[in-house]
């Protein structure tokens, strides 16, 4: 059976909610201080303008799986396609560890962390197995309980808070670097919309009801995440906030919250990193499988289990990177990286002549817009993340290079004068 538009929204929210406010948002305010308002403003510019980029692209191409991996393999080339597809599979099984750690720093048990977040990657990835559907509709469920959530967190704040200046004093405590930094690692709050993207062929009508469903997720998350986070500065000092992994419950017992309105949070974002764990096991897997059938990685990984086998492990691996915010700013790399590739995706298929059920606003304005801003963003990550970022795709086309030759020895096939394989 196909996914409805509810269905399909749900799983781009699901996504979405959870890393970036249920575990990123202290580091956020830590880095940007009150100006981490205007850090969600700007990921969230930036996030429409690609959401949008992604809604067209997916109208276009509906009948593919790998979502901005395949948009650019198609519009760009093999070459290219791979090494979005490479940094995509990294930046979502990187994000997916930072998640199920955040998962684990919600529960009373802070000496087994990295073995609680193992075995929920290891248990979400045997649902993904058992169905898409049945995937899908757990995100459904969990994603109503997490805006639930999301709203009393924001209702209990305004409530028994109380408005002081010195809350939102400096703006940028940290300068327009304090606030970049800060947008940079929301960023990664944002990044579940493309999982939608990766829906298409499984989704009723799929060329208009995902363009639908990428947008939903972004408005709706949006205006949360701002609330959120206006609620955060609204009951505590800015200086408050570092890189606690469990943010909301952190501000709700500083405040001496009732007990019952800590379990609701605290619940609620246990539910929210585990959405969001099982939406980025979809999204990898299924970017997995769309490069093993473009035979830009050994065939045998266009199966479900040897695909999800490999997604699985390296997300267990990355929990080795140690806190949220190091494995935030890491994933990040990727995440935007292949976003600049989208808004070119959709400036090459309009000159092919390419239509699809939906055509982004503004262009060519949008498209300029979402790179200039996804540049600012990579720039501002830090050296660690540009360093990793750089050699993580230094390696990926060393081991493009090297199944291309593969290829041409085990198959008997030639390039061609533009590179590819025939």
């Amino acid at each position: 059976m196909k996914l409805n538009l509810l269905e399909a929204t749900a799983v781009g929210l699901g996504n979405i909610i959870g890393a970036g406010i249920f575990v990123m948002a202290g580091s956020i305010i830590y880095l940007a201080g009150p100006g981490a308002l205007l850090s969600f403003i700007i990921t969230g510019l930036l996030a429409m303008s690609i959401g949008l980029n992604s809604a067209e692209l997916a109208s276009k191409f509906p009948k593919t799986e790998g979502g901005v991996y395949s948009f650019a393999k198609l519009t760009m080339g093999d070459t290219v396609g791979f090494l979005v597809g490479w940094m995509r599979m990294i930046s979502y099984s990187v994000s997916g560890a930072a998640t199920a750690l955040g998962f684990a720093s919600y529960l009373p048990f802070p000496s087994l962390d990295y073995l609680i977040a193992g075995l929920l990657i290891i248990i979400l990835g045997l649902i993904y197995l058992a169905g898409l559907k049945l995937a899908s509709e757990i995100e459904t469920v969990l994603v109503i309980i997490n805006i639930i959530g999301l709203v009393s967190f924001i209702s209990f704040a305004i409530i028994v808070g109380k408005f002081l200046p010195s809350h939102f004093t400096p703006i940028a405590p940290h300068g327009t670097q304090g606030i970049l930094s800060g947008a940079s690692l929301a960023f990664f709050a944002y990044s579940g919309f493309n999982t939608i993207a990766t829906l298409t062929p499984d989704v009723e009508d799929g060329e208009r009801k995902v363009p639908k469903a990428i947008i939903l997720s972004l408005i709706i998350t949006s205006v949360l995440y701002i609330l959120v986070v206006f609620s955060m500065l609204y009951i505590l000092p800015w200086q408050i906030y570092g890189t606690q992994g469990n943010p909301l419950s952190f501000a709700l017992q500083e405040i001496h919250a009732p007990y019952y309105v800590i379990i609701l949070v605290s619940s609620t974002a246990v539910f929210a990193t585990v959405t969001v764990t099982l939406s980025t096991i979809i999204a990898t897997v299924r970017t997995l499988k769309q490069m093993a059938d473009d035979d830009l990685i050994p065939r045998r990984f266009s199966k479900n289990l040897p695909s999800a086998v490999v997604v699985l492990g390296i997300m267990v691996a990355s929990l080795g990177l140690g806190n949220v915010e190091l494995i935030g700013l890491v994933s990040n790399f990727g995440t935007v990286f292949s976003y600049v590739t989208t808004a070119a995706a959709v400036i090459i298929s309009r000159r092919r002549g390419i239509t699809g059920k939906f055509s982004s606003p503004a262009y060519p304005l949008l498209q300029i817009l979402s790179i200039v801003l996804s540049l600012v963003v990579i720039a501002s990550l830090g050296k660690d993340s540009l360093m990793l970022g750089a050699l993580s795709l230094i390696i990926g086309l060393l081991l493009h290079e090297v199944h291309v030759q593969i290829n041409v020895i085990e198959k008997g096939k030639t390039l061609n004068p533009h590179g590819k394989l025939s």
